[in-house]
């Protein structure tokens, strides 16, 4: 049995966690705190020193991306066509620098770290640059999936958790509203949301959890 080992919250696992939900192979979610997470840094069972990782019969697979690779395979959410498979890692890994700048306001000092935050939605900040690329290219995919494949891939699980993931309440200073001007996103989560597979996986999340941003309606009233 597989063991997807993270935090709590829904983050840089969420997208695995799918994956792994739709793949029909047996899995456990494990949620570790910070004090279990610098244990098991200190035993040397983080490759890289950092979360998530997976553990299966062959050994433990470590990096968020890598890990969704591998579970999306499992799952049938990589397509076959080599060409298709290698515009889903193009956009995977086009997606690098908003979580990176997302990563330097986790800071102790609260007015900076809003301060921070706000100005990576400001016009020239870096997740307004990288919410107008997501979106414009959203607008170009002809069939309305992430990486412009024939069917839902991984690509669009990583850009549907990590994207609407921030405006959860979770992230102190990203609220709802900013992502309001970004109608072809919206329009996207509209339909990942009401996918019927998506919609399955989430069908016990209620509007208080800290997974409503990946409900059907959480975006409604912005559109």
């Amino acid at each position: 049995m597989m063991r997807l080992v993270y935090f709590s919250v829904p983050g840089r696992a969420e997208a695995s966690r799918i994956a792994l939900a739709l793949s029909g192979f047996e899995w456990e979610d494990v949620e570790v705190n910070g004090i279990e997470f610098n244990k098991m840094k200190d035993e040397g069972d983080l490759p890289w020193d950092m979360l998530p990782i997976l553990q299966t019969s062959k050994g433990t697979i470590a990096e968020s991306s890598a890990i969704l690779r591998y579970a999306g395979k499992v799952a049938g959410l990589v397509p076959e066509d080599p060409y298709q498979a290698a515009k889903v890692d193009e956009f995977i890994d086009g997606m690098g620098p908003i979580a990176r700048a997302i990563d330097t306001t986790f800071i102790d000092d609260e007015d900076k770290k809003l301060k921070l935050r706000k100005q990576l939605f400001e016009p020239d900040g870096a997740a307004t640059k990288a919410l107008k690329m997501y979106d414009k290219k959203i607008e170009k995919s002809k069939k309305g999936w992430a990486a412009d494949t024939d069917e839902m891939s991984i690509a669009d699980l990583k850009l549907f958790t990590e994207v609407f993931g921030f405006f959860s309440g979770n992230y102190d200073g990203i609220e709802k509203h900013m992502i309001s001007g970004y109608k072809n996103l919206l329009k996207y989560h509209h339909k990942v949301a009401n996918d019927k597979r998506i919609k399955n996986h989430y069908n016990e999340i209620n509007p208080e959890d800290i997974r409503w941003t990946f409900l059907p309606d959480a975006f409604s009233d912005l559109t």
